[in-house]
């Protein structure tokens, strides 16, 4: 974690983007409405962030 006096960046790097999806999608695996929410916010950032190169 940045410390809190590090100035923060406009929008998330690559990396930071491709960690936010993976716990979206984590919690997206739940039955509960923050599931659906998760599911829905991480198919909106799938659409959104290049695929990582693996």
């Amino acid at each position: 974690m940045p410390e809190p006096h590090e100035p923060r960046l406009p929008l998330f790097t690559l990396s930071e983007a491709h960690e936010l999806l993976g716990v979206l999608q984590h919690f997206g695996g739940t039955d509960h409405d923050w599931g659906a929410q998760a599911r829905h916010f991480a198919a909106e950032l799938a659409a959104r962030v290049p695929c990582r190169d693996v």
